[in-house]
């Protein structure tokens, strides 16, 4: 989806086509292509770009609330300045290579990088000493510097005045608050190779649906975004987390400035993890609608309302002296264990009393319908420990049912069997607490036990069914009916 934050802003607009209009714009061409390397030695990073410094520029519509008239016009150029060159600190140079940890030394110093850059370009960026040294100083205050250390308001050219501090908190606040979409791509994230704390930062960004104020709430800030899973949400919150820091920081600077920001909310769509929360729920046992509201009391009734209903509505529960329970059948276990599949909540599904109950015939129902076997006393108890326990398992009985029905002559048993050791094989390489039960490792020796038996003769079948094989065969029976004729 194409978004909107690298317009024009109307904070830039709101200048009109005085000087300074025309500087800026001049000022957005000389710095295009450095601000483009702001990832050279920090290639994981999300966009510093002057993409990212115009998203900034954004935000000052939304802080404002579109009333331009509280800054003026060279404040308003000062500030759109120190946005444009805020993170020209982040361009590393080679000898950075040569640091060890130079990702962590040019990030966490490029505020004061910037601000030197600013100084010692300022001709380049045809910028006047003295303009030079207020955007420097503004640039710097994006990050760390304590704002109490920035000048209030000063005297500038004849009879005007600038609030360096205010214009620092508000590029602080900006800063934090471009949190959208433009920031990566889904390209991006799959073409570098990204370490987790990047991951995480890119992840966040790519889900975030809008930052502003509503027309009935205006003097709050909402964050808009969608969460799938509980480490989406995680990662939703800590992001929020750190913009209310960034708020109070600036907070009593804006209000005694008439810029009002009384709160920042996030709203979260989580209609995915909702759903989730039902299926862990229903799991355990019926519940009635109130029931599920009050063990899920800080999601919303009408979330729960809207999906219980489709629950219903797609045949996954049924109603029954209103309490609601989940359908014992394939599709529905299939559709709630790929709901749970990579969370770290699968384990609460394995080991839920619907599974317990369900799995037995689902097994025998599947085991027969794919692989053609019917497996019976301890032989089954064994099989269906292991698979019960094995998320690997579960979704190659449930999703990855991909034996050939019509190849009659193969002892799909040993297939299964294969495919029931190896998959919770490596699930226990991943949490060896899965092998603690003396039972489980009963039943591993059993179907290793078995493979035994059953292995050599499906190999045997397996080599005769090489194309080369086969045709050697081919060859030495003709050979044979020659040679009698």
């Amino acid at each position: 989806m194409q978004t909107n934050e690298f317009k024009e802003s109307g904070i830039r607009k709101s200048i009109g086509e005085s000087q300074y209009k025309a500087k800026l714009d001049q000022l957005n061409d000389k710095v295009r292509h450095v601000l483009t390397r702001t990832t050279n030695t920090l290639m994981g990073f999300t966009d510093h770009s002057l993409d990212h410094s115009l998203g900034v520029e954004n935000a000052y519509d939304i802080i404002l609330n579109e009333d331009y008239n509280l800054l003026n016009d060279t404040e308003k150029f000062l500030l759109i300045s120190a946005t444009l060159l805020h993170d020209i600190g982040m361009v590393g140079l080679k000898d950075d290579l040569k640091r060890e940890n130079y990702e962590t030394y040019r990030r966490d110093a490029h505020n004061y990088f910037s601000k030197d850059r600013i100084i010692e370009q300022a001709f380049i960026l045809d910028l006047d000493h003295d303009e030079a040294v207020i955007i420097a100083q503004i640039a710097e205050a994006h990050r760390k510097v304590p704002l109490e250390t920035l000048e209030e308001q000063i005297v500038y050219g004849l009879g005007g005045s600038v609030r360096i501090r205010l214009l620092g908190a508000l590029l602080r606040f900006a800063d934090e608050l471009h949190v959208t979409k433009g920031r990566t791509s889904r390209l991006e994230m799959t073409t570098l190779e990204l370490d987790e704390e990047s991951m995480k930062h890119h992840k966040r960004h790519e889900r975030v649906r809008g930052v502003g104020r509503l027309d009935n709430q205006p003097g709050k800030i909402f964050i808009s975004a969608i969460a799938e899973d509980w480490n989406m949400e995680k990662l939703m919150l800590g992001m929020v987390d750190e913009i209310k820091a960034k708020h109070e920081q600036v907070k009593k600077i804006l209000d005694d400035n008439q810029i009002i920001v009384n709160e920042v909310i996030l709203q979260l769509h989580a209609e995915q993890i909702v759903e989730k929360e039902i299926f862990l729920e229903l799991a355990e046992k019926p519940l009635s609608a109130q029931e599920l509201n009050e063990k899920l009391k800080h999601r919303q009734p009408e979330v729960i309302k809207k999906i219980l209903q489709s629950m219903l509505e797609y045949k996954y529960s049924i109603m029954n002296e209103g309490k609601f329970s989940l359908l014992r059948n394939e599709e529905t276990c299939r559709k709630i264990f790929n709901a749970l599949k990579g969370s770290h909540r699968i384990f609460e599904f394995i080991e839920s009393q619907y599974l317990k109950d369900n799995i037995g015939h689902i097994f025998d129902e599947i085991a027969y319908r794919i692989y053609g076997h019917r497996i019976d006393n301890g032989d089954r108890k064994d099989r269906l420990l292991l698979t019960r326990n094995s998320p690997i398992v579960l979704d190659h009985l449930l999703n990855k049912q991909d034996m050939d029905p019509h190849f009659a002559q193969l002892n799909r048993s040993v297939v299964l069997d294969l495919l029931i050791l190896n998959g919770y094989m490596q699930d226990v390489s991943k949490f060896p607490s899965l092998s603690k039960d003396e039972e489980i490792i009963l039943a591993m020796q059993n179907i290793q036990n078995s493979l035994h038996t059953g292995l050599s003769p499906f190999l045997k079948l397996v080599q005769h069914l090489d194309p080369e094989i086969q045709e050697q065969s081919k060859k030495r029976l003709e050979e044979s009916f020659e040679k009698k004729n």
